[in-house]
């Protein structure tokens, strides 16, 4: 929700960004959010005692993820605006105008990096890989 609120909500509402640069802003200021709330809700790695190892391959995820979500709410929006047409729809008690192909589309690609980052997560990120060991053994060599 963070992530739509400043991506769509305030940059591209208010400030005025293109869809691209809107999305990307909202999933960089989601980021530090995202990595507390994994860390400790979704897989339980609260106490793990490893944050710093977790963080660096959090980063790493997210650069993927991000890709993902920036290109993936364009292309969504290309699709469904080729289809539909970006029509406006104007919400009658606060009268305010807005684009639901925007807003489906800025959900879709929250949605493609939300089943990559799930997965990554849970079988890199949270856990015990062994690479950062691996690459500390090659350094004292």
């Amino acid at each position: 929700m963070i992530q739509y609120i400043v991506g769509s909500i305030i940059c591209i509402r208010y400030f005025g960004t293109s869809l691209e640069t809107g999305v990307a802003l909202g999933f960089i200021i989601s980021f530090p959010i995202g990595f507390i709330l994994s860390k400790v809700f979704a897989f339980a790695a609260k106490q793990s005692g490893n944050t710093r190892r977790e963080l660096i391959k959090f980063m790493m995820v997210i650069v993927i993820s991000g890709l993902i979500t920036v290109k993936g709410a364009v292309l969504t929006y290309d699709a469904l605006t080729y289809l539909f047409g970006d029509f406006k729809y104007t919400l009658p008690i606060v009268n305010h105008t807005f684009s639901p192909v925007g807003t489906i589309s800025h959900f879709a690609g929250m949605g493609f990096s939300f089943v990559f980052n799930f997965f990554t997560h849970k079988k890199f990120t949270f856990v015990e890989t062994g690479i950062f060991n691996k690459i500390k053994a090659l350094k004292n060599t």
